[in-house]
């Protein structure tokens, strides 16, 4: 199109043959855009040895140039720049050959070398970089920079390039081989065998499962393994359970999420090492990686969007996800500072996002932020771990606590709060590592490879005579009324005051007994995540002299 602006067709024609077979170098818009590729490997190169503080800066926070630069010399410019300055460098180019390429690149950032030094959100910088050259206008300081220091010859750029094309032609003849001499092997059917007689001293960690999910037609998907790599397995569900091993497909690095794709019937796979894959869940096989700025904790899906919550605070979104790798870089939405470790797709068209004390609320139609709405001040409860979306609202669960909090979709109000380890029925008080609710019945997984049904019922309040002003609040679920929870010793002390001036005044004033919704067993017990060490007995007798009012709808045994 550039051509055409100044040039008839036929010479446009063999303008375009002089730049893909004279100037650029060999394979650059060739099968896998190989010369492109090992053109971005010199650049790296080049940047370390030109702006070593720089490269050490982007390295640091996980920056790699060639995502934004890698289309910058595919066009060579034209689509990254403004108009006038692409044509003062397609003209300098046509003279000088490819060379001139780096000089530019090099030459941009070095003008904003200190604005990039300055930089320590790996989110803001790796924006500005990729919007950088769309307000470079001053072309004359470009060429300035770009050219007021020595710089490799032209026979070291070429020659390194040769070298990493090589590199690269024989990773891609290798993967070419694989491809065309593979066969697809049969999935081998094992059954759970008997840990073995050793001695103490020769056992071995067996690889724990880190994620899974349901893949449709009473099949499920799981991935086993350790830090280094992970393995897939397949456990079809029926009156005998089989699991099936794919020994074809690793993943590299430690997975820590999953999810299925029904519409393009894959799973994606997130790891620690920042890379989400892609697996075809009829052939076993990898349909594409893509690499994120950090680790991927936990995805959801609407449709064929796919959201992806990060470690440095950010959610992913990748619209139109089909099996074919993403053409579109991804939507990055900033939640919060720390990372968000749990999503939760809710029935009105809402994401909510937990992180630390507070969840944000993102539209899965616009992708724009609604709402945010810090959950609790108090302590105790520790930062968000877990949430999942049942019939009665969001379940909520801390990190390293044994506390659930039950809240309201569309008002985000706190129904109920709840210390597990209070339930009569359970043996085991570890911490709450999973949670799923089902239908009435919420399930939890602990620290201890324990998994408890609680079933959720709605509480019958007892009928009573109320002021009209009490009968226009009872509807609404205010602040703070839950079921039941921790008291603090503020709380306490208040207590005391109130039971103190009833006694002065001689009313005879007595505090309500009330019916709540956990009873607390094993009394005298001291529980060890409690902040300031009261007994559970101590805590019985506090919770039982609650006020009525705090009373939530919901009950939890």
């Amino acid at each position: 199109a550039l051509g055409l602006l100044f040039l008839d067709e036929e010479a446009t024609f063999w303008y375009m043959v002089a730049i893909i077979e004279k100037l650029v170098p060999t394979g650059y818009y060739g099968p896998g855009l190989l010369g492109a590729q090992a053109d971005q490997a010199v650049l790296q190169e080049v940047l370390a040895s030109q702006l070593p503080d720089l490269n050490e800066h982007f390295t640091g926070f996980g920056i790699e140039i060639k995502l934004v630069s890698f289309n910058w010399f595919l066009t060579l410019f034209i689509d990254a720049m403004p108009t006038e300055c692409a044509l003062r460098i397609m003209d300098v180019f046509l003279n000088e050959g490819h060379k001139f390429m780096h000089r530019v690149a090099i030459g941009i950032l070095k003008m904003y070398k200190d604005k990039f030094l300055s930089m320590h959100d790996p989110i803001t910088m790796f924006q500005f970089l990729k919007a950088l050259t769309h307000h470079t206008y001053n072309v004359e300081e470009l060429f300035t920079v770009a050219f007021d220091s020595q710089f490799p010859s032209r026979g070291h750029l070429s020659s390194r390039h040769s070298h990493h094309l090589n590199h690269l032609k024989q990773e891609w003849q290798e993967r070419k081989k694989e491809e065309h001499v593979h066969k697809e092997a049969p999935m081998q059917v094992l059954a759970p065998p008997l840990p073995p007689q050793v001695p103490p001293q020769q056992t071995r960690r067996i690889p724990q499962w880190e994620c899974g999910g349901y893949i449709g037609k009473d099949t499920m998907c799981l991935c086993s393994g350790e830090k280094d790599q992970g393995i897939i397995s397949v456990i079809t569900v029926g009156q005998e359970p089989q699991m099936k091993i794919i020994p074809d497909m690793v993943i590299k690095g430690r997975a820590v999420c999953m999810k299925y794709i029904s519409s393009c019937d894959m799973v994606l796979i997130g790891t620690l090492d920042f890379y989400v894959y892609a697996v075809d869940c009829l052939t076993w096989k990898e349909l594409w990686s893509l690499r994120f700025i950090d680790s991927v904790l936990t995805m959801e899906a609407v449709e064929n969007i796919v959201f992806f919550a990060l470690a440095e605070g950010s959610v992913a979104v990748i619209k139109n996800i089909d099996r074919s790798y993403p053409l579109s870089e991804p939507l990055l939405i900033r939640i919060g500072s720390s990372s968000v470790p749990c999503l939760a797709l809710v029935p009105n068209q809402m994401l909510w996002c937990g992180s630390e004390k507070s969840i944000t609320v993102l539209s899965t139609v616009t992708c724009e932020l609604e709402k945010s709405v810090v959950i609790d001040d108090d302590d105790d409860l520790g930062k968000i771990y877990k949430m999942k979306c049942g019939q009665q609202g969001v379940w909520v669960s801390f990190k390293s606590s044994t506390i659930i909090c039950l809240f309201d979709v569309d008002r985000y109000t706190k129904l109920l709060q709840v210390d597990y380890v209070t339930l009569p029925t359970l043996e085991t008080h570890d911490r709450i590592t999973s949670l799923l609710p089902v239908q009435g019945y919420l399930w939890l997984g602990t620290g201890d490879g324990t998994i408890h049904v609680l079933s959720v019922k709605a509480r019958e309040l007892p009928q009573k005579d109320v002021s009209p002003k009490d009968a226009s609040d009872s509807p609404k679920m205010q602040e703070g009324n839950i079921g039941c929870g921790l008291v603090t010793v503020e709380e306490v002390e208040e207590k005391e005051e109130e039971v103190e001036e009833d006694e002065d005044e001689d009313e005879g004033a007595k505090l309500k007994e009330v019916k709540i919704a956990v009873h607390i067993s094993a009394p005298g017990k001291l529980h060890r995540k409690s902040r300031f060490g009261i007994t559970l007995r101590h805590r019985k007798r506090l919770i039982e002299t609650k006020k009525e009012e705090k009373v939530g709808p919901y009950v939890l045994a």
